[in-house]
């Protein structure tokens, strides 16, 4: 082989390489940005509405004796919202569930082991729930699935939880370790960076 051929191989090589990089890096960005959204809405929108209910289902319910039938499946529907909106912004922040005691103890490479454990098995999980999600809201439609109480379609609310789980293996991918230092997005910031 020549070195003008090496060359230009080490040049395709190179781009192909930074390509990478680049759509890794477009991919965190953009992740994050949309984890920091969807957070907002969980609570800013989706807390304060499920307070709101449940206050108002609590009032008619002891005080008036008439409770709001549709509740119910109301506030599950917000709750989850409120819940899976928040994950991806949860693992930027650390703020998951970890076994402390024993993840402080371990060096530097245990944890680095730990951490892409924890990243692989949630992209898996989550990879899971996100195709399950997608292919199971054409159904919703076709079927008109509903509520046992609630009389609205509850479809957007699967297709929601399916992007929600879709930016969480987003995340994971770009943030394994969930280390906040890498977050450019804070909750003061309007727009972020």
């Amino acid at each position: 082989m020549s070195s003008a051929q090496e060359g230009e191989e080490g040049t395709a090589e190179e781009a192909s390489v930074s390509g990478i990089d680049a759509a890794a890096a477009w991919l965190d960005r953009t992740s994050e940005r949309v984890s920091f959204a969807l957070f907002r809405i969980g609570i800013y929108i989706a807390m304060p509405a499920l307070v709101g209910l449940v206050t108002l289902d609590v009032t008619l319910r002891y005080v008036f004796d008439a409770p709001l039938q549709w509740a119910r499946d109301a506030n599950g529907l917000l709750l989850l919202t409120a819940l899976f909106c928040s994950l991806p912004h949860a693992w930027d922040r650390a703020y998951h569930i970890r076994m402390e005691v024993f993840y402080d103890r371990l060096a530097d490479r245990g944890r680095r082991r730990v951490n892409v454990l924890s990243a692989v098995a949630g992209i898996v999980f989550f990879g899971f729930m996100a195709v399950q999600g997608a292919r199971f809201v054409p159904f919703m439609i076709h079927t008109g699935e509903t509520g046992e109480d609630l009389a609205l379609p509850i479809w957007p609310a699967m297709a929601m939880l399916a992007f929600c789980a879709l930016v969480m293996v987003a995340r994971l991918f770009s943030n394994p370790a969930g280390d906040e230092r890498r977050v450019r997005y804070r909750l003061g910031d309007r727009d972020g960076p």
